[in-house]
C-alpha cells in the first residue's frame, strides 16, 4: 500500500488547472497478431515532446476517451504512458487513464506511477457503475490506496456521482480534482459550493463551453481540438480564469467553426491535423478511419485560415 500525502499537501503540489489536453493516441499504419494497428510509441513521445515545450498552463490526459482508450489493451496504455512521460519530461503534469474491472484498474494505476506519470483518470466501468455508489466509494478507495500520485474520479453521463459521494471523495488524499463531464453548467457550481472551492473541477464540452463553465467556477477544461489548437486554447483559459469574459467570448467564436467542423469529420479531423503539423496521429484503431482527400483540404484550409499552419 502507497503512503498517502496530506490532501491540501498533494492538491496544492499538483495544481489542477488549465488546459487538460486529450491526447490523440497515434498509431502505425502497421498491424499486430490481432489484425489491430499498432500504438505509436515514437509517435507518442514526441507529439507530448512538443505539448510539454507550448508554454502555459496545460496537462496531457493519455488513453482518455478522446486518446481511444476503449480499443487499448492495459499493457499498451501503460506503454502509452511510459512515452508520453518521457517526451514531457517533466515540463508539464502527465495524466493516464486508467480503468476496467476495479482490480485491473488497481493494477494499471500501480503500472502508471511505475512508469512516470503524475495522476491517473479513473474511467467509467459500466458494471461497476450499475452496482451503485457503494461500490464506486470502494473503486476509488481502492485506487487510491494503490498509489500515492494523484487521482481524478469521472463525473460523466453514465456515472453520474451524487454531491454526497463527491463529498467522500474529496476526503481521499489523491484526488487533486473531478473530471466532470455531465453536461450540466450548474453542477460546476454545485460541485465549487459542496467542497468550498477546495476540490478543483474540471470540465468538458469543448472550447466552446469555457467561458460558460468558469464562470461557475471551474479553473481547467478537457479538450482533443488542443492537439492542434493548444497555444489558443490556453489563451481562452487565461482569459476565462482571470474573468476577462469579454476577450474569452472571443476566443470561444474563434474556436467555434474548428469545433462544428471536428463535429462534421470526428477524430480523423484532430489525427489529420497532427499530421499537417509534423507530428504523429495514424488511423482509428477501430475503424481504420483517416481523413480522406476531401477533408484533408477543408481541414488545411480552415487551419491556414486560422494561422495554425
Amino acid at each position: 500500500m502507497a503512503r498517502l500525502p496530506a490532501v491540501q499537501d498533494l492538491r496544492q503540489r499538483f495544481a489542477a488547472r488549465g488546459v487538460f489536453v486529450f491526447v490523440m493516441t497515434p498509431f502505425l499504419d502497421v498491424r499486430d497478431r490481432r489484425d489491430r494497428f499498432v500504438p505509436d510509441l515514437v509517435g507518442m513521445e514526441g507529439n507530448a515532446r512538443h505539448f510539454a515545450g507550448i508554454a502555459g498552463d496545460r496537462m496531457l490526459v493519455i488513453c482518455g476517451g478522446s486518446g481511444e482508450f476503449h480499443s487499448l489493451r492495459p499493457a499498451e496504455v501503460v506503454e502509452l504512458g511510459r512515452a508520453a512521460a518521457a517526451g514531457a519530461g517533466g515540463r508539464c503534469r502527465v495524466i493516464l487513464g486508467v480503468g476496467g474491472p476495479t482490480r485491473t484498474a488497481v493494477k494499471m494505476a500501480e503500472q502508471a506511477q511505475a512508469a512516470g506519470v503524475d495522476a491517473v483518470l479513473v474511467m467509467p466501468h459500466p458494471p461497476e457503475v450499475k452496482r451503485g455508489e457503494a461500490a464506486l466509494w470502494e473503486r476509488h478507495r481502492a485506487v487510491a490506496r494503490a498509489i500515492d500520485i494523484g487521482m481524478l474520479p469521472f463525473r460523466a453521463p453514465a456515472q453520474l456521482l451524487s454531491a454526497g459521494l463527491i463529498a467522500r471523495l474529496e476526503q481521499l488524499p489523491n484526488v487533486v480534482a473531478v473530471k466532470e463531464e455531465s453536461n450540466a453548467v450548474d453542477w460546476v457550481r454545485t460541485g465549487v459550493r459542496l467542497t468550498g472551492g477546495r476540490l478543483p473541477i474540471v470540465t468538458g464540452g469543448s472550447e466552446n463551453m469555457v467561458p460558460y463553465y468558469y464562470l461557475a467556477g471551474a479553473v481547467g477544461f478537457t479538450t482533443g481540438m488542443a492537439n492542434i489548437t493548444l497555444a489558443a486554447s490556453i489563451a481562452l483559459h487565461d482569459a476565462a480564469l482571470a474573468g476577462r469574459w469579454q476577450q474569452a467570448m472571443e476566443w470561444r467564436d474563434w474556436f467555434e467553426p474548428l469545433t462544428d467542423m471536428r463535429g462534421a469529420l470526428g477524430t480523423p479531423m484532430l489525427k489529420g491535423g497532427l499530421e499537417m503539423l509534423g507530428l504523429a496521429g495514424g488511423p482509428v484503431r477501430d475503424t481504420g478511419a483517416r481523413l480522406d482527400a476531401s477533408g484533408r483540404r477543408q481541414v488545411r484550409r480552415l487551419l491556414r485560415q486560422k494561422g495554425l499552419l
